[in-house]
């Protein structure tokens, strides 16, 4: 059984035991790419209580979680409204990272994910790391966070301390977006990748097909794929943008896109 069918085995029978117990159930943490292989799981089970959280609107790093229909949660929205009533009951806590005053080194994502893999912890224990100036707010399974607490120290060659919070007390940083106009030939997903994320045409088409753009948290490998207004899209490691239609047609026939770029 290959990588990807193993991990999709796995999600899988978590959800036949969830069926069984009918108690609300987590899984591991999925990457982008495993949530775009397992999102046909996800659209047919919906209505059985599967979801993806990740503890935040943007979250990137998501975890499978299955809530049985007495919680009353029928979407994303009352999924996030449930585990804020009921912090409790989330299978996701948050690792609170702080960097003494004293210090005047400020550890990047790096430099985290290094220390909690030297802890011996598997990336897919692990959910989105936020950084700030003066230490981290690292999503975790609830399972993992007293050992986490207790077993990180350092990070890199600084000093921290930690503490555990609820999923109430994650306070990712204000996203920015900023609406933007560029002149492509179509709406086609090459197109918009080169004008949003400033490539030339053949490096657009490469990173498609490479499996590097999202689209709607759908990893996307066809270069001719026609945009739709609202869709939201994603380079690995470039950034996001939310794709917001034609606004025009220049008179050399080009068409004018509006987007809002993650800034």
């Amino acid at each position: 059984m290959d990588e990807n069918n193993l991990f999709l085995k796995k999600i899988e029978e978590r959800f036949d035991r969830f069926l069984s117990s009918y108690t609300i159930t987590g899984c591991d943490f999925l990457s982008p790419e495993e949530q775009s292989s397992a999102s046909g799981f996800f659209r047919r089970n919906a209505s059985q209580g599967a979801f993806l959280y990740g503890g935040y609107d943007e979250a990137e790093r998501r975890m499978p979680v299955f809530m049985p229909d007495y919680t009353g949660v029928t979407d994303e929205e009352s999924l996030i409204e449930y585990f804020r009533t009921y912090p409790d009951e989330c299978p996701l806590r948050v690792l609170v990272v702080k960097i003494p005053a004293i210090e005047k080194t400020a550890p990047g994502h790096r430099d985290y994910l290094g220390s909690l893999m030297g802890l011996g912890i598997k990336r897919e224990k692990v959910g989105d790391i936020i950084v700030d100036p003066r230490g981290a707010q690292i999503v975790v399974a609830e399972d993992m966070a007293e050992y986490l607490r207790d077993s990180l120290s350092s990070v890199g060659r600084v000093t921290v301390t930690t503490a555990i919070s609820d999923i109430t007390g994650l306070t990712p940083a204000e996203v920015k977006k900023e609406e933007r106009e560029y002149n492509v030939s179509s709406p086609r997903l090459d197109n918009v990748v080169s004008a949003v994320f400033s490539l030339s045409r053949k490096t657009a088409t490469e990173v498609i097909t490479k499996g590097l753009v999202f689209v709607d948290g759908i990893q996307v490998m066809k270069p001719d794929r026609q945009m739709k207004d609202g869709e939201k899209l994603v380079l690995r490691g470039k950034g996001k943008a939310i794709y917001l239609g034609v606004s025009g047609t220049s008179r050399k026939g080009k068409d004018y896109i509006k987007v809002l770029k993650y800034i």
